[in-house]
């Protein structure tokens, strides 16, 4: 592990790591996660972080004359209503070369732990793929909503990069 090299002190806690790791990764993967990354980088205004997964997950449940696109804009604004956040989603259709027409989110949610009283509010930016009888799921959320503009921005380059391939070598 990289990090026990940068902090020999974490040495005597390199087991339980390894093993608190192996548990979020596979865990991660069942719920159909294949891709994540993180930032945390220290800036003269605090702590700048963030994250991305790529996830594969189930259709949405079949609505009898309604698009895939309109399922999933109305489970984002389910999650809207559900995270009390102080806005709804924008939500717009977009084209990627590589990848088709997806459904882009921007918006937030507020994070509400169970001893805290106080929600904490966080950006959160999702890209939905229809592919191969799945979904497709690109997304990015970040706790420093002040630079959320920015994020958004990188979060579109990023997306806009997308290849999906069918196993056996097709692509879309």
């Amino acid at each position: 592990m990289k990090i026990i090299e940068q902090v020999p002190a974490l040495h005597i806690y390199r087991k339980k790591l390894e093993d608190v790791l192996f548990k979020e990764l596979t865990s991660s993967w069942a719920m159909g996660v294949r891709y994540g990354a993180s930032l945390a980088a220290p800036t003269t205004d605090g702590l700048l972080s963030a994250s991305i997964t790529v996830s594969v997950l189930p259709p949405p449940p079949d609505q009898e004359n309604v698009s895939v696109f309109d399922a999933i804009a109305a489970t984002v604004h389910q999650n809207d209503d559900e995270s009390s956040g102080d806005s709804e989603s924008d939500i717009s259709q977009v084209s990627i070369p590589e990848a088709g027409m997806a459904l882009r989110v921007l918006g937030h949610r507020v994070l509400r732990p169970q001893e805290a009283a106080q929600g904490v509010k966080y950006s959160i930016f999702q890209t939905y793929v229809p592919f191969g009888g799945r979904i497709v799921l690109v997304m990015g959320q970040t706790f420093c909503t002040d630079v959320e503009t920015q994020l958004f921005e990188l979060f579109d380059l990023v997306t806009g990069t997308l290849s999906l391939k069918i196993d056996g070598g097709g692509q879309r």
